[in-house]
């Protein structure tokens, strides 16, 4: 018996994502590259469990930016050292 996979092309269910950790200095260091929104969160509450700096996530294709609120644990958008108000994602 033979096994069949069917490859259907279009838009991927998850996205990758880039993680950043941004100093107090404004550099930021790249930390890790991930798939999908719901493991992008949990490595950033990861990372910030590990570090008191603000950590956040870039889809390179769009140029999207994902911050991490600190309080709520729970991803938004917008610029990682802006003051902006961040929208939840």
């Amino acid at each position: 018996m033979t096994e069949r996979v069917t490859v259907i092309q279009g838009t991927p269910m998850h996205h990758k994502y880039d993680l950043f950790e941004k100093f107090p200095d404004g550099s930021s260091l790249w930390r890790a590259c991930v798939l999908g929104l719901e493991t992008t969160r949990q490595h950033l509450a990861d990372l910030a469990q590990r570090s008191p700096n603000r950590f956040y996530a870039m889809h390179l294709k769009s140029g999207k930016i994902l911050l991490l609120d600190h309080s709520k644990g729970s991803l938004g958008s917008g610029r990682p050292g802006g003051r902006g108000r961040a929208t939840a994602a």
